[in-house]
Parts: structure tokens; C-alpha cells; sequence
């Protein structure tokens, strides 16, 4: 953690034999020396409490969105930024292909250069690097007393590691205190795992389920820069993406399980790429043990929006929710659309549409490294 401070000292002459009052100076700490003939404020400007954050694999397309959530964020301050060894040295501003629609490259982000992995200051290490590296490096970092957030998937299904949905296991970063290195790594979901999780998370609430089908259609940018070969995919769909399925099933019963135990229910997944630039849209049929209502469905989607302003949007209208048409570039919501009785009064059906580079990747790197500092905190739950 660092500590900005700002002094400022401000000499206010006065006639003594004048008696005019000295008007009212808002200082923020009140901290005064006065004299008789000569009035001296010193005082320090706002304290600035940040975390110093480093990115790794900072020019990609979920390092730049990242940059995009973090670079107006006074709580945290990006010191450092590392891309592949080539680059380094270079001015990030240079190196980097800017293309994140957030905002336009800050000029102090810009101007840093990229570093080597080694020797990294940054107090917290946002990790966006391939799995095979990321499974070499993050332990090391860690072992340094690194607190790494990874977007990879080397380690998230290790049974130390949390798998952080803030929103749905905020508990599981009990799993911290199992790491036995100095500093600790968390790891958030698959880009799709993420909208299932959290579609059915509320869902769960309404009685045992037993099964559930998931369909995915999942955007080029999924797959990176410059990600799918256009002939591949321009006017086609590919029922296939490497290793996806196993992904998704296995990711969310364990972050809707315990932190020990995941959960119980079935679950059958395919997946499919689309030439869709941005959100992954996933179709669910929720099969319970009893028999559910769709408008229990919905009041539970509400009730969990009492705690979490805005984490659902319900959307009524026929076609939506629609990427082009519903999704932010900053947009950390699931849009559910599309709910429904099944065909059984035990099944229920809907649409759950997510912005794969905010919530499916940066945005959930954001939330897990806000939640960890609740924790750490001692506050037991995410948000204020």
C-alpha cells in the first residue's frame, strides 16, 4: 500500500492595527501554525491511498481493457506493465495496438515502459497471460508475497485457489489461508463459466436442481487478437472451441458449490464460436427436482438485484437481450431474456447474455482485487 502526501504552505500577511478578520481557509487536515504578525497555514492535501498494480500481458485485448477499468480509479495506481520480452524498454504507447473503445490510451499509461516480470514493485499483479505461462509464473510471484489475480486458467480448479464470483462465493476466498506462500493467487472464471454461474446462481435459491443444458454463442474476441482466421469464421458458426466444455461444467459447480464440495447437479455444455464481435450468449434449460414457476424466477433475479445494484437485467421484449443492442463496453450486468416455463412444470428456460472481455475477463479481475481488500479488511461480503 503507498501513501501520497501533498504539502502546500500558504504566508498570509495582515495589518495588526487594521484587526481584520482572517477569512475561513477549508484545509483538509486542519493542521495550523499561527503567529501574531504572520499567519502560516501548512496543511496536506487529501491523503491518497492507492494500491500500485502491475498488469502482465498488458497490450492484449483483456490487458488493455483492464487498464481501461483501472486508469481512472483512485484506489489503485498502474505502476508497471509487461509484455513479451521483446518489447521491453519500450513505451507502452509505442508497443501497444490501442484498441480499447473505452476510452482513448491515457498519456501517463503511455508513457510507461515495459518491464521484465522480474523484480515487479507493484503491490498486486494482475496476471492476463497464457495458461502455460501463467502456470510458471504466478506460483513465483506469489512466493515473492505478490497478491496475483489471474485471468488465466492454469489454477482454477486447484483446490487452495479460489474461484471468485464476488457476488456468488465471496466466502471461498476462506481458501487464502490454505496458500502457503507469502503472497496468494485468485483466479476468476471462464469468459462463459461466468454467465452460467451467475444466471443460476439465484435460481438456486428456488429449490434443488438436478440438471442443466447449456448452449453457448461465443464471440471472436474470446479468442484474443487477432483471434479466429476471418475465412474460418465470417458467415459460419463452429461447434467447437478447445477444451470450452470441460471448462464451463467443471468451473461451475465448483463456484456453486462450497468451498470445499462442489455442487451436485448435471450439466451438459457445447459450445459454439460465432462472428460476433463482443458477449457470449448462453441458453439454459434448468431442470429441478420440484416444480418451479418462471415468476418465482424473476422475483428471485430482483431480490438478488437488492444487494447488487444492477446485476441482472431482466429483459421482456421478444429477440433480447442482443450484444449490439444491449451490451456496454464497460458492462458488468447478466442480461436474462427469453425466461420461461419448460415443457415440464419442473424446468425453466432463459438467455443469459455477458460482455466476455468486462465480466467474463478485466471486470472480474477488478471486482476480485476490490473483494480481496473486503476481505482482508475483514468485511465479508463484496461492494461497499
Amino acid at each position: 500500500m503507498s501513501t501520497n502526501f501533498n504539502i502546500v504552505v500558504f504566508y498570509i500577511k495582515f495589518d495588526t492595527f487594521s484587526k481584520r478578520k482572517l477569512q475561513h481557509i477549508d484545509i483538509c487536515c486542519k493542521a495550523s501554525i499561527i503567529f501574531y504578525y504572520s499567519f502560516v497555514y501548512v496543511f496536506f492535501s487529501e491523503v491518497v491511498m492507492y494500491t500500485s498494480i502491475a498488469i502482465l500481458g498488458a497490450t492484449g485485448v483483456v490487458g488493455q481493457k483492464v487498464i481501461a477499468l483501472l486508469a481512472n480509479n483512485p484506489r489503485f495506481n498502474i505502476i508497471e506493465l509487461v509484455a513479451s520480452d521483446q518489447r521491453i524498454g519500450q513505451a507502452f504507447g509505442e508497443a501497444c495496438d490501442w484498441r480499447e473503445p473505452i476510452m482513448p490510451l491515457p498519456e501517463k499509461i503511455s508513457k510507461i515502459k515495459l518491464s521484465s516480470d522480474q523484480d515487479l514493485k507493484a503491490d498486486f499483479i494482475v496476471s492476463c497471460l497464457p495458461s502455460d505461462i501463467a502456470e510458471v509464473l504466478e506460483p513465483a510471484l506469489a512466493k515473492q508475497g505478490k497478491i496475483v489475480f489471474s485471468n488465466a486458467s492454469a489454477f482454477r480448479m486447484h483446490e487452495n485457489i479460489p474461484l471468485l464470483v464476488p457476488e456468488i462465493n465471496f466466502d471461498h476466498l476462506s481458501l487464502l489461508r490454505k496458500q502457503k506462500t507469502k503472497g496468494k493467487i485468485i483466479t476468476n472464471p471462464n469468459c462463459s463459466a461466468v454467465g452460467v454461474t451467475i444466471a443460476l446462481a439465484p435460481l438456486m435459491r428456488l429449490g434443488e436442481i438436478e440438471h442443466v443444458s447449456v448452449v453457448t454463442l461465443q464471440s471472436i474476441s474470446g479468442a484474443g487478437y487477432p483471434g479466429v482466421p476471418s475465412l474460418d469464421i465470417l458467415g459460419n458458426t463452429i461447434p467447437y472451441i478447445s477444451s470450452e466444455a470441460e471448462k464451463i461444467t467443471e468451473e461451475t459447480k465448483r463456484i456453486l458449490g462450497t468451498a470445499e464440495n462442489y455442487a451436485e447437479f448435471s450439466i451438459t455444455t457445447h459450445v459454439h464460436r460465432v462472428p460476433v464481435m463482443y458477449g457470449h450468449t448462453v441458453t439454459m434449460h434448468v431442470m429441478f427436482k420440484e416444480s418451479v414457476r418462471s415468476e418465482q424466477a424473476i422475483e428471485s433475479y430482483l431480490a438478488w438485484n437488492k444487494k447488487y445494484s444492477e446485476l441482472f437485467l431482466i429483459h421482456n421484449k421478444s429477440g433480447r437481450p442482443q450484444s449490439t443492442k444491449d451490451l456496454a463496453h464497460n458492462d458488468m450486468r447478466a442480461h436474462i431474456g427469453h425466461l420461461r416455463q419448460g415443457d415440464k412444470p419442473n424446468i425453466i428456460g432463459l438467455v443469459c447474455l455477458t460482455h466476455n472481455l468486462v465480466r467474463g475477463a478485466a471486470g472480474a479481475v477488478v471486482a476480485n482485487i476490490e473483494s480481496y481488500l473486503n476481505f482482508r479488511e475483514g468485511i465479508q461480503h463484496y461492494g461497499s
